[in-house]
């Protein structure tokens, strides 16, 4: 994750996740439920999905984790180039 950083206004506008979105993510096993929300707002907000840990801001990261109650180091075990990263992205 990197130091960028993102306005309040922006994380609350586009990296919120909705109550369907909550839904969808906690059907998914626990430890893939950041990284899949990570992929789903990436993409909303930048229309492409993301590849690695590297391109996604670290606040981001924060809010979502906060969202979802789960702690932020979840997403460390989420594999961007894995199987389950490309079948979330199919999804």
């Amino acid at each position: 994750m990197t130091g960028l950083h993102i306005s309040r206004e922006d994380l609350i506008g586009c990296w919120s996740l909705s109550y369907s979105d909550i839904e969808f993510v906690n059907g998914k096993p626990a430890p893939a439920r950041l990284g899949l929300a990570v992929q789903l707002k990436f993409f909303a907000a930048h229309g492409f999905f993301v590849q690695d840990h590297a391109s996604i801001p670290a606040d981001s990261v924060s809010w979502l984790a906060e969202q979802l109650g789960v702690g932020s180091g979840a997403m460390t075990e989420y594999d961007f180039s894995g199987r389950t990263a490309r079948r979330h992205c199919a999804e």
